[in-house]
């Protein structure tokens, strides 16, 4: 099967960090035996322009590069999730991608042509999904499209703007692909004509000389929590900070550390700087993905309680090294694991609870051991990219089928 794939996140060359788990996914899809291609749609920023704002990756990324074997193809388009119009694009997408898909129309399909897919396989309806579909219908074959944010579908209901530009992206669709259970259930709710299906994220395996690496001599003794998130405010790492800081009054060996960067950084950032015991809080920013997979496997226990989580692939990641996740009980993740079970689940926003969960973990080392080998046992057997490449690949064999008749 050849699949052309579109998303917007996705790595870049010079941004190799960005949306590993998309590469991962299309990887998985091309060692079950396919042949797969990318687009990737990034902002039409100028240079100067990037220079002046100090950001965005963009304006210097190449048109093309190979990722594994696979061909990537980075193709601007005038669409900028930046600052005010950040919020724009969510209040009214119709105004802004169906232009800049109607201005990056002529190279997506010059794209499409010459690798002749068999479907298009795309991440997030209102976004890339838009333009992949209407690409596919214009070429007369099957497409389908994963959504990944609980709020992208949900907020729907209350926006019509978005709700007839979602409903314009899937007409036709060949399957509305959930990441979670809860995700399905909105999208049948909002749009109960669409054939909708849910498959879960995965993980990759972990290399063997990762998992050999000893403990460095400096994390000896201590006892450490991890957490690896993009920081904007639903995630909640100011009060995962706040949580722990409680609990490291009666545990003198934990330590926490935060990998991450995004627009709570500051928040964060001060949280650490009022925390009494922040000499054991190190913040590491942004690190290489490989960097943040050894981080794991040397951790004791893996926590992110951000509200609205809808299949975060960095739990699957944690329970693949064996370590046991504290998590928000409002999670995609929840379709798949059980609090005393894989980890502890704590309600949103409780910070009580997420330090009672955090002191469990840190005081009992039975319990840690065994909810680790319960997490990793799951993770190993459902949630790796190569069971979720077999999924999807039944799906898109049906998408074709009923393609064709």
């Amino acid at each position: 099967m050849k699949i052309l794939f579109f998303g917007t996140h996705f790595p870049r060359p010079n941004n190799p960090t960005m949306a590993t788990w998309a590469l991962s996914q299309v990887v998985a899809l091309r060692e079950a035996g396919h042949q797969v291609q990318v687009i990737s749609p990034i902002a039409a920023i100028p240079g100067v322009v990037s220079k002046v704002l100090r950001r965005g990756t963009s304006s210097t990324c190449p048109p093309r590069h190979r990722w594994q074997g696979i061909e990537a193809h980075y193709v601007r388009w005038p669409v900028y999730p930046v600052g005010p119009l950040a919020r724009w694009l969510q209040d009214r997408p119709d105004l802004i991608v169906q232009l800049a898909a109607r201005a990056a129309a002529g190279k997506f399909r010059g794209l499409a042509r010459e690798f002749a897919p068999d479907i298009i396989f795309a991440h997030v309806g209102w976004l890339a999904g838009f333009a992949a579909a209407q690409l596919a219908r214009e070429l007369k074959i099957p497409f389908a499209i994963t959504e990944h944010d609980f709020a992208d579908i949900e907020s729907c209901a209350g926006n019509r703007h978005r709700m007839e530009h979602y409903g314009a992206a899937i007409r036709s669709i060949g399957r509305w692909i959930a990441v979670a259970d809860r995700m399905s259930n909105s999208m049948r709710a909002l749009f109960p004509e669409a054939p909708i299906v849910t498959v879960h994220n995965g993980a990759e395996a972990i290399p063997q000389d990762i998992r050999d690496a000893p403990r460095p001599s400096a994390w000896v003794g201590r006892k450490t929590v991890l957490s690896v998130s993009f920081l904007y405010a639903r995630k909640n790492v100011p009060l995962l900070i706040r949580a722990f800081d409680r609990a490291a009054a009666r545990n003198p060996d934990a330590h926490l550390i935060v990998i991450g960067d995004g627009e709570d950084k500051p928040a964060v950032l001060a949280a650490i700087a009022s925390a009494q015991h922040r000499a054991q809080i190190e913040f590491l920013g942004v690190v290489p993905h490989r960097q943040v997979i050894q981080t794991m496997v040397w951790c004791d226990v893996f926590a992110s309680i951000g509200r609205n989580e809808p299949f975060a692939t960095v739990f699957s990641e944690a329970m693949m090294a064996g370590k046991p996740i504290v998590y928000a009980s409002d999670g995609g993740i929840t379709d798949v694991v059980r609090s005393g079970v894989h980890g502890l689940g704590v309600a949103p926003n409780d910070e009580q609870a997420a330090v009672d969960a955090l002191h469990q973990l840190l005081e009992n080392d039975a319990l840690r051991t065994q909810l680790g080998a319960q997490a990793a046992h799951l993770a190993t057997t459902q949630l790796t990219w190569a069971e979720n490449a077999r999924n999807i690949t039944r799906v898109f064999e049906q998408c074709i089928r009923e393609h064709g008749r």
